[in-house]
This record gives C-alpha cells, sequence and structure tokens, in this order.
C-alpha cells in the first residue's frame, strides 16, 4: 500500500489569526474611505431650504461622532474637510455668501454630546445593568442611584465634554415630576457627583454638567 503518494508533500502555512483581522480591516477601511469621508454620508444633511444650515451642520457633526464612536478612532482633520467641503458645495444655494462652513463644522463637532446612534434611553438601558457610582452606593433611594449611573453613562457618550440634562426629559424617563428630578440633580451635585458647567438659558437649552466619578 503506498498511501503515502496521497499525502502532501509540504503542509500548508497556517495564517495567523491577527494577520488575517488586520488585512480585512484594512480592506474595510479602503472602502468606507474611498472617497475620503469615512464611511459619512454627508448627504443626508444637505440643505434643502435656507435658514436650516445651524441644524443640518449639527445633525452633520452627530454623525461624524457617531461613526467614530463605531469605529474608536476619530477621522481625521482632512476627512473632516472633506465631508464639509462636499456638504457645502451640495448647499451651496442655500447658504449666505463668504459663509466659513469649516470652521462652523468643527466648532459643532467639539459641542457634540450625543453622537447619533446614541438616545437618552439607550444610555438609561445601560445605566439600568450597571452597578451605581461609588459615591452613590450608601443611598437607600435606588432611582436617586440610578440618576447618578444615567449621568455616568451620558459623560462616557461624551468624553471630555459636559452632558445635558433636559430635566423634562429625564423626568419622562422615570415617570416621575419634573421638580423631583430637579432636586435630585441639587442632590448629586452636593454629593459631588455632578458639577455644573454651563446654567441652563431659559428657553434656549438646559444646564449642562460634568459627572465627577
Amino acid at each position: 500500500m503506498k498511501l503515502a503518494n496521497s499525502w502532501p508533500e509540504e503542509a500548508p502555512t497556517p495564517i495567523p489569526s491577527g494577520q488575517l483581522y488586520d488585512e480585512y480591516e484594512e480592506y474595510d477601511e479602503v472602502d468606507e474611505s474611498k472617497d475620503g469621508c469615512g464611511g459619512v454620508e454627508w448627504w443626508k444633511y444637505v440643505l434643502n431650504k435656507s435658514r436650516t444650515s445651524n441644524k443640518m451642520l449639527h445633525e452633520l457633526a452627530r454623525d461624524v461622532r457617531g461613526i467614530e464612536k463605531r469605529r474608536g478612532k476619530p477621522l481625521t482633520v482632512a476627512q473632516y474637510k472633506a465631508i464639509c467641503d462636499k456638504w457645502a458645495d451640495a448647499s451651496r444655494p442655500y447658504l449666505r455668501k463668504g459663509h466659513d462652513c469649516f470652521t462652523e463644522f468643527l466648532s459643532k463637532l467639539s459641542s457634540v454630546t450625543m453622537p447619533k446612534g446614541e438616545t437618552l434611553g439607550t444610555a438609561f438601558g445601560r445605566a439600568k445593568r450597571r452597578q451605581p457610582p461609588s459615591k452613590v452606593l450608601f443611598l437607600s433611594n435606588k432611582e436617586l442611584q440610578l440618576l447618578a449611573s444615567l449621568c455616568r453613562e451620558l459623560q462616557e457618550m461624551a468624553g471630555n465634554l459636559p452632558i445635558m440634562l433636559h430635566q423634562a426629559s429625564v423626568a419622562k424617563l422615570f415617570a416621575l415630576s419634573q421638580q423631583t428630578i430637579s432636586e435630585w440633580i441639587r442632590a448629586l451635585k452636593t454629593l459631588q457627583v455632578l458639577r455644573l458647567a454651563e446654567p441652563a438659558v431659559k428657553n434656549a437649552r438646559a444646564a449642562r454638567y460634568y459627572f465627577i466619578e
């Protein structure tokens, strides 16, 4: 019997799994950035009427931050410029003449607190599954502990930026009154769980805070 004749002369060289992963990862990056925009669908935010650039540019910035969060790394400044240039060219009929879109876009990127794909509800769901911050573990009020956990989730989403606590929205999540949420926020400030970053502006924006671990 000549079984050996059916054996391969040389075993194929195994490919390390890490090498294979890196190769696929490289192809993915090439595909998603072939237009220089890192996979951002900027055309969704092109203006179709005047006086909407502030809102749409903010939504575009949220989309970029959402992409970056999923990638686990930021886009490059060159990609920011490519995204903004394409958006501005397509939106030109509705933009003010001489408007510096890129500077405004960079400013919007720095103020995003809720990346696209992230919502207060998703943060609330994650907060329920985690142990409350150490500073509030002694409290008997479990819902106040949950609010502290929610603030931690929001801060992780916002990075180094302050978090926005819209009391009416938070009250709706907890099925409580806005007055109760306001009292709880003051309690968390006393416990040094929250630090005021920017006070609320009546009929304009909610207060912003930093969560302190």
